[in-house]
């Protein structure tokens, strides 16, 4: 199996998300309906189209090896449990600075690198061009050590052993206070444009 790029798909009618548990071309389905919103999702609050990208892959892995716990039969429900998923490896990430890939791992799946064309789309559908004034004013308004934290980790993508060489101090604290400014940037821009919120 390999991870698909964005793709625009009109879905079937009906929960794909069940019909995958017998028919593997039903979860390329499920996928189609939802890689785009997934993405935005992450999009919006990481501020960083790799990431999302990644952490978009791991929602989707986790999907399938849990597809068979899925009790819904609506698409509402589907899409509801898809960003339950979603928002537990936003958590993860929050707390570990870095996105999971177990399960792709696990699976065996390779995510494919981006293309410039898939950035520029991604960041499109986000409205990231629209959310960049909002972003360097919720940057701005960290105290200190998160905001050169974030602008290491984000703006410069050191290492966070890189970044706690720099600092003088230890990963654990470099990863807090990257997690800590990047969700008080996260609280502020949902202030700014409710619109983030309506993705998930």
């Amino acid at each position: 199996m390999s991870w698909r790029p964005l793709v625009r798909h009109q879905p079937r009618t009906g929960c794909a998300l069940l019909r995958s548990r017998d028919d593997a071309d039903a979860f390329a389905e499920f996928y189609a309906a939802y890689s785009d919103r997934v993405v935005v999702f992450f999009t919006r609050r990481v501020l960083d189209v790799d990431v999302a990208w990644d952490l978009a892959g791991e929602t989707f892995a986790k999907a399938l090896q849990r597809c068979t716990q899925f009790r819904g039969h609506t698409p509402e429900e589907e899409q509801g449990w898809l960003f339950a998923i979603a928002r537990g490896e936003l958590s993860h990430y929050w707390r570990r600075g870095e996105a999971e890939r177990a399960a792709l791992t696990r699976m065996g799946v390779a995510v494919p690198e981006l293309t410039d064309v898939d950035i520029e789309r991604v960041e499109t559908l986000a409205a990231l061009s629209e959310l960049r004034p909002s972003v360097a004013e919720a940057l701005a308004q960290l105290p200190d050590g998160q905001r050169h934290a974030v602008e290491l980790r984000v703006l410069q993508e050191l290492s966070y052993e890189d970044m706690a060489a720099a600092l003088g101090v230890s990963e654990d604290v470099v990863r807090t206070r990257v997690s800590r400014g990047l969700r008080a940037m996260s609280r502020r821009l949902k202030l700014l444009h409710p619109s983030v919120e309506e993705l998930a």
